[in-house]
């Protein structure tokens, strides 16, 4: 019984764990974009496949949301990248700047 417990706090703790994890900074390669949000703030969130994880974006639209700020010097290219990649379905890969995946840089089409 004492197992069957211990057996049971450990796959609950695991699952707590994966949901905290957050993206590392850094580069995520070769991801495919399935949605682009417009955020009242001037910038946009980016969702990418397979998902981002542990993410704090714009406007609140969760975990799985790169965000790209209205500050940011290249909003405009990386926005006309992200919805060529949308269009496409070319792949991306973003460099995230920070563990809240805020968008630094990106590449469109396949990075080697």
């Amino acid at each position: 019984m004492k197992r069957a417990i211990g057996i049971a706090a450990a796959g609950i703790l695991a699952a707590m764990t994966a949901e905290a994890y957050a993206e590392p900074q850094g580069w995520v390669f070769n991801r495919t974009v399935v949605s682009l949000v417009n955020t009242a703030n001037g910038g946009f969130n980016i969702r990418l496949s397979p998902d981002l994880t542990g993410c704090v974006s714009q406007s609140g639209y969760g975990v799985n949301y790169a965000s790209v700020y209205p500050s940011h010097a290249g909003l405009n290219r990386i926005k006309a990248d992200m919805l060529t990649a949308l269009a496409t379905g070319k792949p991306v890969s973003l460099y995230l700047g920070d563990n809240v995946c805020t968008v630094a840089e990106t590449i469109l089409g396949p990075y080697f």
